[in-house]
């Protein structure tokens, strides 16, 4: 049995949600980078990364696979502006791996579709 991960939860006080989110985005990017990696690593398809709540609300962070290349794509053009070359370095290797898995199920599944025997008429 998998173990999920442990959701980083952010507790904020009475500050605004938005306002504390806007003026923290490298923290929620980094997080986001470190749970896109795992997973990467693991091959989860969703997860609950970070959630932020005030007294009153909550925002949670969640990643889908199937979208975690917008999610490092989002990532990468923060850390470019904030000229966080490290950040960006780790992102494009993230995207790499990304792409390869992705690769790799496909060409599993053509290979699948190539073996089925055709259909003679």
């Amino acid at each position: 049995m998998q173990e999920k991960p442990i959701v980083i939860h952010i507790d904020i006080g009475n500050q605004s949600l938005t306002t504390w989110v806007k003026e923290n985005k490298y923290i929620i990017h980094s997080e986001l980078i470190r749970y896109a990696e795992k997973m990467i690593n693991e091959d989860i398809d969703i997860l609950q990364a970070v959630m932020v709540s005030n007294l009153v609300d909550n925002v949670v962070f969640i990643l889908k696979k199937d979208s975690l290349s917008l999610t490092l794509e989002k990532a990468m053009e923060y850390f470019m502006s904030i000229e966080e070359y490290e950040k960006c370095a780790k992102i494009r290797d993230l995207e790499y791996l990304l792409k390869n898995q992705k690769d790799e199920a496909k060409n599993i599944k053509d290979s699948k579709r190539d073996k089925r025997p055709s259909k003679r008429y």
